[in-house]
């Protein structure tokens, strides 16, 4: 009996437990509309020193919009000519972003400025979704972190602003206006999918901008003076019968109601800045400059409403903060440009897709011509980078030689006193079909200096190739053996900023000096390269003109030729000369090569996959490869067609390709082909 008794006891208090669970996650889902707040009370107090309760406070609500974000840019450079700076801010999403660095002192010139001198490439990488992001922003948040330093508080910035987000944990709006600037930046624009949940004081921080694009009410609670700039959506060409745009456009109609519910009840006394920019795509990055334009118009627009605000401006002592701002914006610059590098105070791991191409704008290496795509380990800290690949080598740059291989690839960076970077790397590939080991070392040392307000970048560069082929794989452009390459080259390279009409976008002059040898003979060669381009920014016409030339210094004839030199070509005369040191074949002292192009880039022809994929830079043109390696004044001639785009995921990694093919009248045959190559 007393047995049946505790039983019945128990039961009666595990239903009693069951009840308060219920009744507990009753409660929770009931308080899924109450937003939790971090830092509100001292935000208040915040606002209240600004106004001292002599004025209405002015608050500026920022709504997210990804790329089209950046209009805020203008709308803020418009407020501060008209002498308004707002008591507070609301953000979510990008907005956010704007937000935080206005918010930290920085004047709307030098946050365009910090976002346009810097390639989106080289902020963001590729990784496995393991952290639940495809994107890794560790070298953004420390782009970041080199502007404002690396203890930067919400709390303490100049102008008090709150970020929103949305708790997966609770399943709660969070309002955080305190805690670390890096942190609450990263949870700002933390797109499900694209980039990992932010951790924050026990939540799991998504983008608040996928529930609310324009958080206007919570803006209302703080201030009856609103000055609300959003960057809404409203792309007519997209087809609605992709998946990924049908799912794009489900998340989108429930953020732009709540956005629109709240912007109608603050409207007509609030003042509504509608950029200009809701035609343009969600990851237009490269746009920045038109889209802060754009919101600089749209606010001008409002000019009479705005007039009627109070002229803050010169109330708080902005000037000295950006002075000192812009110093650091001045420095972080300085430490970028010449490598691209952003230095990490934290280290970072990455596992991720790798992609490491031969084919590089500043590629070196002669001797290796291919691309290792496989999985990819990439360690960061500081200027250090280490990163393992393995996969698959990939040669697909001539019809006669298509090859994919086991593969293995190594590589290590180091930039170091600001002006140097060393590089040396590692690759091992197996041909499987005649069971060929094949293994390549190199190193490089490169200094850069600019000049000229930066329109000439000069560059010393010394490098050193290894190639072993120990059962003569076909996978090598004829080099057998073990062979080495020194390679010495000083280039000048112009980056005039004009995008004109007919302009020069690009040109490059290099000398360079070669030692080529298989460890028992060794030759040296002198060459020079020039590459130009002349374009035409409103037709779209362009014309590319490549001369590269080497000369032997022993007078023995058999210059050596290279993939990288450019002429295409399955003629195994021409892409085996020079490369067995033991043979003497072509007398001629000379190898000088001439590519020209002729084509059309369309100025607007910017096509989308479901917003997913960008094709961006996309060309047709006719190309003309002329070749003289012989003691005859007629070249060896290769004509065709060469398309051109760069694909880019998101806006943000991109992957330019060129197909070509046409006549290759030396063997009078048909050659194709593909260069790949990975933009940073």
């Amino acid at each position: 009996m007393n047995t049946a008794k505790r039983l019945l006891v128990m039961v009666l208090l595990l239903c009693m437990a069951f009840s308060a669970l219920s009744a507990q996650d009753a409660d929770d889902i009931l308080l899924a509309d109450v937003p939790i707040a971090y830092g509100e009370a001292r935000f208040r107090e915040r606002i209240f020193e600004r106004t001292q309760g002599e004025r209405s406070a002015v608050g500026l609500v920022l709504s997210g919009g990804s790329a089209r974000a950046f209009a805020h840019i203008g709308v803020l450079k418009y407020l501060e000519e008209q002498g308004i700076v707002p008591d507070f801010i609301i953000s979510n999403s990008m907005g956010s972003i704007v937000g935080l660095m206005y918010a930290a002192g920085l004047s709307p010139d030098q946050i365009l400025e910090s976002i346009t001198s810097v390639s989106i490439q080289s902020l963001f990488d590729l990784t496995l979704p393991l952290q639940g992001g495809l994107l890794d922003s560790s070298r953004f948040i420390a782009k970041m972190t080199s502007l404002l330093g690396e203890n930067t508080k919400l709390e303490e910035l100049p102008i008090p602003i709150i970020v929103i987000a949305e708790d997966m944990v609770t399943k709660r709006q969070i309002l955080i206006s305190e805690g670390d600037f890096s942190t609450v930046l990263r949870a700002s624009y933390a797109l499900p999918v694209y980039f990992q949940p932010v951790e924050f004081r026990g939540h799991l921080l998504l983008d608040g901008g996928v529930t609310n694009l324009v958080p206007v009410d919570l803006a209302s609670s703080f201030a009856d003076s609103l000055i609300i700039s959003t960057t809404f959506y409203d792309v007519d060409t997209l087809n609605l019968r992709n998946p990924l745009t049908i799912l794009n456009v489900s998340v989108d109609l429930g953020k732009r109601r709540r956005g629109v519910e709240e912007l109608k009840r603050a409207l007509p006394e609030a003042i509504w800045i509608r950029n200009m920019v809701e035609d343009v795509s969600f990851m237009e990055f490269s746009k920045v400059e038109y889209l802060a334009q754009k919101g600089y118009e749209s606010a001008a627009l409002q000019a009479e409403e705005l007039g009627k605000l109070p002229k803050l401006k010169d109330s708080f002592a902005l000037d000295d903060l950006r002075v000192q701002l812009g110093q650091q914006v001045a420095a972080s610059y300085d430490a970028y440009r010449l490598f691209k590098q952003v230095p990490l105070t934290k280290a970072s791991h990455l596992l991720g897709i790798g992609f490491d191409s031969d084919f590089g704008t500043d590629d070196t290496t002669l001797l290796k011509d291919d691309t290792t795509l496989g999985l990819k380990y990439l360690y960061r800290s500081g200027n250090l980078s280490v990163g393992v690949n393995s996969g698959y080598s990939l040669n697909l740059v001539s019809n006669d030689q298509f090859s994919a291989s086991p593969a293995v690839r190594a590589q290590v960076d180091y930039v170091f006193l600001k002006y140097l970077r060393a590089s040396g790397y590692a690759a091992y590939v197996h041909e499987i079909a005649t069971n060929a080991p094949m293994l390549s070392l190199g190193a490089n040392l490169e200094g850069r200096m600019y000049f000229l307000e930066d329109t000439l970048r000069l560059s010393l560069t010394n490098a050193v190739e290894h190639l072993s082929d120990f059962k003569n794989s076909a996978n090598l452009n004829y080099f057998d053996g073990n062979m080495y390459l020194y390679h010495a080259r000083l280039q000048a390279r112009l980056l005039p900023k004009g995008t004109g009409s007919w302009h020069i976008p690009d040109s490059s002059f290099s000398v360079s000096y070669q030692i080529l040898g298989d460890y028992g003979t060794s030759r040296s060669f002198l060459g020079s390269r020039v590459e130009t381009e002349l374009a035409d920014g409103k037709t779209g016409l362009f014309g590319t003109l490549k001369t590269f030339n080497r000369f032997a210094l022993d007078g023995k004839g058999d210059v050596p030729f290279f993939l990288s030199d450019g002429f295409r070509t399955t003629s195994s005369t021409i892409k085996g000369q020079g490369h067995d040191l033991s043979l003497a074949v072509n007398p001629a002292n000379h190898l000088v090569g001439m590519q020209m192009s002729f084509g059309y880039r369309p100025v607007n022809f910017n096509p989308t996959m479901a917003e997913l994929l960008l094709f961006r830079n996309s060309s047709v043109a006719i190309y003309t490869d002329l070749l003289w390696y012989e003691k005859s004044f007629e070249p060896a001639l290769s004509l065709g067609l060469e398309l051109h785009t760069d694909i880019s995921l998101l806006g943000i990694r991109t992957l330019p390709l060129t197909i070509y093919g046409g006549w290759d009248q030396k063997v009078n045959t048909f050659v194709w082909g593909f260069w790949f190559n990975v933009a940073f």
